[in-house]
């Protein structure tokens, strides 16, 4: 069902737009923040060095931010894309997207400290994704 179509009736719930909203953030800033640490793996176009990846398996930021790109970037406006849609596949989807946003900060926080940029509005979003997912007026809108 396409939402576009939807009738009044059947509208999603305020909760799945939200869900859309936080999911859309995340996915735009991770395809830009990915995308930049492709472009420039040393971190010199957002003003890191790589000195804040000492002691981790990463030598640049360009595996850093492919995965960004990626998992944090084209996957959640996948994700996005399907909530609109209301297909019943973005249900367990947007969960995943905010469990893999909550594991990255978890991660980052481990090799490069906690304190860092914008670790915990991304904590908090993760959370919020995964929370509004398990809403079930969420939920019952996405099953179709």
């Amino acid at each position: 069902m396409d939402w576009r179509q939807a009738t009044e009736s059947c509208a999603p719930p305020v909760a799945v737009w939200v869900l859309m909203a936080l999911v859309g953030v995340l996915g735009i800033s991770g395809v830009a923040g990915g995308g930049q640490f492709v472009l420039a793996p040393s971190g010199d176009i957002i003003g890191l060095s790589t000195t804040l990846l000492r002691g981790s398996p990463f030598e640049s930021f360009l595996l850093p931010g492919i995965i960004l790109f990626t998992v944090l970037g084209v996957y959640p406006l996948v994700v996005l894309y399907g909530l609109y849609r209301g297909s019943r596949w973005a249900w367990p989807a947007a969960l995943s997207v905010g469990a893999a946003l909550i594991v990255w900060v978890l991660v980052e926080g481990a090799i490069i400290g906690f304190g860092k940029r914008f670790q915990y509005p991304h904590l908090v979003q993760g959370i919020a994704i995964v929370v509004l997912a398990l809403l079930p007026s969420v939920r019952a809108s996405l099953s179709g």
